[in-house]
């Protein structure tokens, strides 16, 4: 994790943070711990490909970035050139922001960040993506998982993914989601790759009703979208 140091002009490593393993969840969070109690969350999953104008599409996502400054940012598909533009980014800068970095970025494969504007995790990992009890071996397939302060003596988990373009492979890692985060309060964030109604995904939500809220459908209603495409 990097902090932008105003003092040195110059993106730091932040050395005392612990792993989630390591966490005492006994220690009561601290001020700079804690999320905002009202939230501005931002998921986006950036894509590298030639035939969507990769560096125009740049440009416009860190616009967009710097246009709403998001209390948390969970990126997907980044890439070593993304990110450094974006460590180059003033508002980035100026605004307070921590970064979490996959170090299979840093290593000029795809991977994920984690920013959060003037709060910092009091823990986080970089864990490894399983299939029910097998270990997907693909550096795409690791997540972020970060933990904070909602007051001094609760937290929550948040969790950026990217899940395989498998429905199946998805449904089978949510559900390892579902039953192996030991935390009562955790949020699940990224690309799903799921489409709208899918079936399996459907199932498995149902199967869950009662443990998981699924967000989505709050905060994105298809049908209007889908009227709004057909009027245009």
């Amino acid at each position: 994790m990097y902090h932008f140091d105003q003092s040195i002009n110059q993106w730091i490593l932040c050395s005392d943070i612990v792993s989630l393993a390591s966490d005492n969840l006994k220690i009561p969070s601290t001020d700079h711990m804690y999320i905002p109690e009202r939230c501005q969350f931002v998921t986006w999953n950036i894509f590298l490909s030639e035939l969507f104008y990769t560096n125009e599409r740049y440009k416009e996502i860190l616009k967009t970035l710097k246009s709403f400054l998001p209390d948390i940012i969970c990126l997907q598909q980044v890439t070593k050139n993304f990110l450094n533009l974006l460590l180059d980014e003033i508002w980035l800068k100026e605004n307070n922001y921590y970064i979490i970095i996959m170090g299979s970025i840093l290593d000029n494969h795809q991977g994920q960040l984690m920013l959060m504007k003037n709060f910092r995790p009091r823990a986080f990992s970089i864990c490894p993506l399983y299939v029910s009890e097998n270990l997907i071996n693909n550096n795409r397939n690791e997540y972020i998982i970060a933990r904070f302060g909602l007051n001094s003596n609760v937290t929550i988990d948040l969790v950026n993914v990217q899940l395989d373009n498998s429905n199946e492979k998805c449904s089978q890692i949510l559900e390892y989601f579902f039953k192996t985060m030991h935390t009562q309060n955790y949020m699940i964030i990224g690309d799903f790759n799921f489409g709208d109604y899918d079936i399996i995904e459907e199932n498995i939500l149902q199967k869950y009703k009662y443990q998981i809220h699924d967000l989505w459908k709050d905060i994105y209603d298809i049908d209007e979208v889908r009227l709004n495409l057909h009027i245009r």
